[in-house]
């Protein structure tokens, strides 16, 4: 484990518990959330070889593929066949969060992992391209309800917060090479200060909630990383078959690092309150996981040294 990953789950654990209890401060962030993401996508992109992001042979489309289907449609079909026969009251919320798409900060935590965040990134952008037809499908197939989130809404959102990012990033590199050398020097202590400022965001709407309903408070941790531990039994799985585990670990970061602050945003607008509170609660499991993927990380890596 290196020191970095543990200062970083300690700056996120510090802003839930700044949300929970200083909700006045995190309210004055929390409209500022998705370009807050924006920003921490920006500074990742400015680390990624453009290039490689078009070199999609047979292999590296089927592995993005691969990791597209178990996001969206495998893993969200056997979390929720589960949750439905263990706790069906929260089968909807295990649903949304469980067939998000890929995080857009799956690229930040594969760098930080030493993997591949070009294919991190091919898989946030496929899988936020189909997201907006795989999940109110999903939703209105098992629960026969309809997802009431305009196509072209769910799309605007996701291409305001990962394309415009990656178009500033490229003009930067191709027209202010000295801006990402200079950014590149304080972006670690500059993510954190964002991760800190999402969670303390995320986290302030609910705070009297979360004080005051302390049993379904604790059901959804315990959801929350039962989500997380079936990813990542998941990506464990396939990488621990793969001949590139390396390559293919950087694919799977995004079964875990999910875009759960959206299911915050667009199940609070329309469904009840286990859905936005296991969504922000996923918060908790999504920055431990970074401890069993460092080392699945650096155990890939050697495998594909020998």
């Amino acid at each position: 484990m290196r020191g970095r990953d543990l200062l970083l789950i300690v700056v996120a654990f510090a802003g839930v518990a700044g949300g929970v209890f200083t909700p006045a401060l995190g309210l004055v962030f929390t409209p500022a959330t998705l370009y807050m993401m924006m920003l921490i996508l920006y500074l990742s992109f400015l680390r990624i070889d453009f290039a490689s992001l078009s070199q999609l042979g047979p292999a590296e489309l089927g592995q993005v593929a691969l990791w597209s289907l178990l996001k969206l449609v495998v893993l969200p079909l056997v979390l929720w066949a589960l949750a439905a026969w263990l706790a069906p009251r929260w089968a909807l919320a295990v649903l949304l969060l469980a067939g998000v798409s890929a995080g857009v900060t799956a690229p930040f935590f594969a760098q930080m992992l030493g993997v591949d965040a070009a294919r991190a990134l091919q898989v946030t952008v496929f899988t936020s391209l189909l997201v907006p037809v795989s999940l109110p499908g999903l939703v209105r197939l098992l629960h026969g309800a309809e997802l009431n989130i305009p196509f072209s809404h769910m799309f605007r959102l996701l291409a305001l917060v990962i394309f415009v990012p990656l178009v500033l990033a490229y003009l930067s590199k191709r027209f202010l090479p000295r801006l990402p050398r200079a950014l590149e020097r304080g972006q670690y202590p500059l993510t954190l200060v964002l991760f800190f400022l999402i969670n303390l965001a995320v986290f302030a709407p609910y705070a009297g909630f979360l004080r005051g309903q302390a049993h379904d408070v604790l059901v959804a941790v315990v959801i929350a990383f039962l989500l997380g531990a079936a990813s990542l039994l998941t990506v464990l799985l396939v990488v621990g078959l793969s001949r590139a585990p390396a390559q293919s670990l950087a694919g799977g970061v995004g079964l875990i690092f999910v875009n759960n602050v959206l299911i915050v945003v667009f199940a609070a607008r329309f469904f009840g309150h286990e859905c936005p509170l296991l969504a922000a609660v996923y918060m908790l499991p999504l920055f431990m996981s970074l401890l069993p993927l460092r080392a699945l990380a650096q155990r890939s890596r050697g495998r594909e040294r020998a």
